[in-house]
């Protein structure tokens, strides 16, 4: 029995030893308002570890709460980390009126200068979070000296109309739960009510109330001065370890971010893209889980060695490449130093009648054609979208409709693995004066799912009667096509509510209300060689 008694007490001594620790190492906590240049006070808290300092810091700016991210003063503290947390302008106990991103340039800076006059800092600072957090810190980002996030972009214009499409789905989703400064009671069928809506601008009021940043994105449909305010990208001076997701609604804005900081001349950069999205998933699909993955603990390491001076990588599963990218059904990652990957080569796969796609033209010309109803827009189902059931879905309800081009490839003896940005080159003309043309990837599983892989659009507006060539950017993907499978591409003229749908009267968004039905025409053949290119790639030698 003594010996057992001598365990249990041993147990109770590492017990006490380890809650002595704890408390000398546990952060002080203060909350306080920081004032901004107009007077407006802004909620905060700070975390600063005991002892003697100064301390490094990491600063969050949220429009989500502060108090949810808490955790993360204890979690640096270990580390002798100061955490600054802070509610943005008009958002929880901070005051002023809530408009997104346009004050985070100016309160972001005021905050960082606040911070580095405080007795505890040692001057350096780096910026955390996902989503709307990194880009509040793209916003100061030629004042940071490392900004980490996940899921965010430097310009929102690409953001709200990627390649000229407004992302309608997102825009209302987001800017209808965060038009108050508490919590949002607003259903998603309310929100769903508000997609039908015309004219657009309309929508907002007869959902939930009148909600100016709402009017604003509608109103500014091309990239004009109003976007120039909140486009950051260029203006960052600080490396970043960047984390995007090949379904996420800011992928192909991340990408080119990343790229910018690139030709600025910024070393010591990560871009790390998985198998991620911006909500809840249509179709759940683990990719072989963390071990897989990777953890998100991985970024709070990374941060913290930064801050202190130590030799930072990246560790398995990842590649500690300056791209490292998931491939999606192949569940592993690829490094590369150049985006994208050298072994990837750009491979057009021509298209034309009965569902044919290869990489051989078509010997004669011909065009394939189809009506475009904008009251029964081709519905999107998953994709780069903001909300529930995102990313992977099942596009099965699809497979019927009228209102569409299907083109299909086998996969047989060896898997297709494309990794890189997808497009189509593609000619095309219409009896409406502008419209819209949408490629989606999907892949065709052999127990009959058809889950899809990518997707995007443009609008098309016509000068002649002869078809326009017109290229689509279809984003980019890392995804491995298996044997026995079907990559299978469709061509439409919607893909709603992902995107506005287009009237087809060229008629302002923001006034249009009158719709009208168009055919739409795909030419293929030798002298209109309408293709998608993808991005091909090969397995090298011992990989």
């Amino acid at each position: 029995m003594k010996w057992k008694l001598f365990i249990i007490l041993f147990i109770l001594l590492i017990g006490c030893l380890i809650f002595v620790t704890y408390s000398s190492l546990k952060a002080e906590k203060e909350d306080l308002e920081i004032p901004m240049a107009d007077g407006i006070k802004l909620s905060t808290t700070i975390y600063i570890p005991k002892g003697k300092g100064p301390f490094p810091a990491v600063l969050v700016r949220t429009p989500y709460n502060k108090n949810n991210e808490e955790w993360m003063g204890q979690a640096f503290n270990l580390f002798r980390i100061a955490v600054v947390l802070q509610d943005v302008r008009g958002k929880y106990k901070s005051e002023g009126e809530f408009y997104p991103f346009i004050n985070e340039r100016a309160d972001g800076l005021q905050t960082l200068r606040w911070i580095r006059e405080q007795s505890w800092s040692d001057g350096m600072i780096a910026g955390w979070g996902g989503s709307y957090q990194g880009i509040t810190q793209w916003a100061i980002s030629d004042s940071l000296d490392l900004m980490t996030f996940l899921l965010s972009s430097g310009n929102l214009y690409d953001f709200f109309y990627p390649d000229s499409l407004f992302s309608l789905q997102s825009a209302f989703t987001w800017g209808f739960q965060n038009a108050s400064a508490g919590q949002n009671t607003i259903s998603p069928e309310k929100i769903r009510e508000g997609y039908y809506i015309l004219p657009l601008s309309a929508a907002d009021d007869s959902t939930i109330k009148d909600i100016p940043f709402i009017n604003d994105w509608i109103t500014h449909e091309t990239c004009d001065n109003y976007w120039d305010r909140l486009n950051f990208r260029n203006m960052g001076r600080a490396p970043v370890l960047s984390i995007a997701g090949w379904y996420d609604i800011f992928l192909k804005a991340q990408i080119e971010d990343f790229q910018a900081l690139e030709k600025s001349g910024i070393s010591g950069s990560r871009l790390i893209i998985g198998p991620w999205y911006h909500g809840s998933p249509g179709v759940k699909n683990q990719y072989g889980g963390v071990k897989k993955t990777g953890k998100p603990q991985k970024i709070l390491k990374y941060t913290k060695n930064f801050l202190k001076g130590r030799k930072n990588r990246l560790t398995a599963p990842l590649k500690d490449k300056k791209y490292n990218l998931f491939i999606m059904e192949r569940n592993e990652y690829v490094g590369s130093d150049t985006w994208p990957p050298p072994q990837t080569t750009c491979t057009s796969y021509y298209l034309g009648s009965g569902s044919y796609m290869g990489t051989e033209k078509p010997q004669e010309n011909g065009v394939l054609r189809y009506i475009y109803d904008p009251s029964d827009p081709f519905p999107s189902f998953g994709g780069t979208a903001l909300g529930d059931g995102v990313g992977p879905a099942r596009q099965n309800d699809n497979i019927k409709r009228m209102d569409q081009l299907i083109f299909s490839l086998d996969i047989k003896d060896q898997p297709l693995i494309l990794l890189g940005p997808v497009s189509a080159t593609l000619w095309v003309s219409s009896d409406a004066p502008c419209t819209d043309f949408v490629v989606c990837l999907q892949d065709s599983f052999p127990d009959g799912s058809i889950i899809n892989i990518q997707e995007g659009g443009t609008k098309v507006r016509f000068n002649s009667e002869k078809p326009e060539k017109t290229g689509i950017s279809a984003w980019a993907t890392g995804y491995q096509l298996n044997p026995g499978h079907k990559l299978r591409v469709t061509i439409s003229s919607s893909w709603f509510p992902r995107y506005n749908r287009n009237l087809n009267s060229c008629e302002p968004a923001y006034t249009a209300t009158e719709m009208k039905n168009s055919l739409q025409e795909v030419y293929f053949g030798t002298a209109y060689p309408s293709c998608i290119n993808l991005p091909v790639y090969n397995i090298s030698p011992g990989y």
